[in-house]
């Protein structure tokens, strides 16, 4: 046997069937199967009953969420596994459900890839400047929860206890700012974002009774500085949505709104100088390609360049769980 005929197409098999698992966890997302199983197994035409489908044809879904490790059966009664049961159940306090939003967006923009190479420009393009309010409103709505968990993280990494005021820059749903205050109450907290995006800011704040704790402040921080005088600034999510030299404006401007001795946080998907790692960053890069026209994930390299041109000090950049990294700088006295 040749040693071309001993190669099998194990890897192109595997990649083709990877996308099976992950639409049965998008559709069971989307039709919150896992809610009506928090308090034990049901059969189908239960499950069925609860969230108000035919049963015809969810046995498939539930069977493929069995194969996807996410539900378990036995004699014919479906019951959450343990993950789906802590990340998939609309009362669990880590509750992931509502990614399916932005899940269906990304990988939706996924499939144009090819296109958006051979065309140069982005075929599932985001503007959040012009994106219509209620479709801005359900980007954030499934940003949420991730956004609140990047904010507990956070303060159980790094001692915020000294810190007094917070902004949270291009903070969108506000998610990260109610995170930090949830865990350190002797922080204020600003919102600063887009004036199109900063009423539905003030929408999840009342939601999640944070409107004493966390104000808003409509601007664009590519376009200048903000008054405020703060002692620590957060960056999650947006130097990777801007191009090269409006990502060096934005940390110069961030530098002028914090007082001398303040600390900056940036918190995305950072590439090391490989291009190679994290895998996340990597991955990343693709999704990005389809929606912005200049954003992508950039490298620590690039990163230590800008803040010092900035008047930053690089202190350190950490990989987390998830395969984004938090970048921590300051600014000198």
């Amino acid at each position: 046997m040749s040693s071309l005929t001993a190669i099998k197409p194990e890897t192109i098999n595997s990649l083709a069937d990877a996308i099976f698992p992950a639409m049965a966890m998008l559709a069971g997302m989307k039709l919150d199967v896992f809610t009506p199983l928090k308090n034990g197994p049901l059969s189908t035409g239960e499950i069925a009953a609860e969230i108000g489908v035919p049963p015809r044809q969810l046995g498939p879904l539930l069977y493929a969420l069995v194969e996807a490790n996410l539900l378990a059966v036995e004699n014919d009664q479906f019951c959450n596994t343990d993950e789906a049961a802590r990340f998939l159940v609309k009362s669990a306090p880590g509750y992931l459900g509502a990614r399916h939003l932005s899940l269906s967006r990304r990988w939706s923009g996924l499939i144009k890839t090819a296109d958006s190479i051979k065309s140069d420009a982005p075929q599932a393009r985001l503007d959040f400047s012009t994106m219509p309010s209620e479709e801005l409103e359900n980007f954030y709505a499934g940003s949420y929860a991730e956004s609140c968990a990047a904010g507990r993280v956070l303060v159980e990494r790094y001692d915020f206890s000294a810190y007094r005021k917070l902004v949270d820059v291009a903070g969108g749903s506000g998610g990260l700012s109610v995170g930090v205050t949830e865990s350190c109450p002797g922080i204020q907290a600003t919102v600063v974002d887009l004036p199109s995006t900063i009423p539905l800011v003030r929408k999840s704040l009342d939601a999640a009774g944070a409107s004493d704790r966390v104000n808003t402040h409509a601007a664009n921080v590519v376009d200048g500085p903000f008054p405020g005088g703060y002692d620590v600034a957060v960056m999650k999510s947006i130097v990777q949505v801007l191009s090269a030299d409006h990502a060096r404006s934005a940390l110069r401007h961030v530098n002028q709104s914090l007082e001398p001795g303040g600390d900056l946080f940036i918190l995305g998907t950072i590439l090391d100088d490989s291009r190679l790692a994290p895998s996340y960053a990597v991955k990343s890069n693709l999704n990005y390609l389809n929606i912005y026209d200049e954003g992508r994930a950039y490298t620590e390299g690039e990163y230590r360049d800008w803040l010092e041109e900035a008047g930053f000090v690089f202190s350190e950049r950490v990989v987390v769980e998830d395969g984004t990294s938090i970048i921590k700088a300051l600014k000198p006295i």
